[in-house]
């Protein structure tokens, strides 16, 4: 079976930890005995129960909608709020090879705040305060992941919307986050949309940093926000 195309099996996780545990018990002897295609062949078992079992823990934590590998993903994050989350888990709860396109999905059509590891680091540019500093995690991968909040953004599939509409690599950060931040007034608006706004790059930290030194009131520019986690803006005036 062609591996990029197999998705994993749902079935009761004690039953798959006991086809594991068997399958285990006699792999070094097949690994020593075996030809090279069978000793191959197992740990393929061995990769797609792990899946299979990882997939069906996910399921648990979507009954309502245990066969889709996005619900699960967005299980598993809100089940580990504010802690940093590895692709390695991603991978295995979703049981999809196609994972980051679900997470794409998840921030742009669900509203979901979800921000990469590349957004995080970012986030330590914003500001030189210690304290500030210790809300925001450091030595995260840029294949790592971070749920914000538990809290759902209903109107952030338009900011995404605007956001393809808006970028232009040829203008000026602080020009494209000012015209952002101006469109959506009191929005919760997450590092990861400013990051994707300028093509990727870091310097809408020194945007945001601009515009709240013209005067503008954007909560959450020094990481101290009173009602947002660091990573979330909203420009009060």
């Amino acid at each position: 079976m062609n591996e990029m195309a197999r998705r994993s099996q749902l079935s009761d996780p004690e039953m798959l930890r006991t086809r594991l545990m068997e399958l285990l018990r006699d792999l070094p002897h097949r690994l020593a005995h075996g030809s090279v295609g069978e000793q191959v062949g197992d740990l393929v078992q061995v990769h797609h129960l792990l899946r299979d079992l990882g997939s069906s823990i996910g399921a648990a934590l979507a009954p309502g909608d245990s066969d889709s590998g996005r619900a699960r993903l967005i299980a598993y994050f809100r089940a580990q709020i504010g802690r940093i989350v590895h692709t390695d888990e991603l991978m295995i709860v979703a049981g999809i090879g196609d994972y980051p396109r679900r997470i794409r999905e998840l921030r742009g059509d669900h509203g979901w705040p979800i921000i990469s590891g590349l957004a995080v680091r970012d986030l330590r540019l914003l500001s030189a305060s210690p304290y500030a500093l210790k809300k925001v995690p450091a030595g995260i991968a840029p294949d790592e992941y971070l749920l914000l909040e538990d809290r759902q953004d209903h109107a952030a599939p338009g900011r995404w919307t605007a956001i393809k509409e808006m970028r232009d690599p040829t203008s000026a950060a602080r020009t494209l986050v000012r015209e952002y931040f101006e469109r959506f007034p009191g929005h919760r608006i997450t590092a990861e949309e400013l990051r994707y706004l300028v093509s990727s790059k870091s310097d809408w930290t020194s945007a945001v940093r601009d515009l709240a030194a013209s005067g503008r009131t954007i909560e959450g520019a020094d990481l101290e926000g009173t009602d947002s986690p660091p990573g979330i803006f909203v420009l009060k005036d």
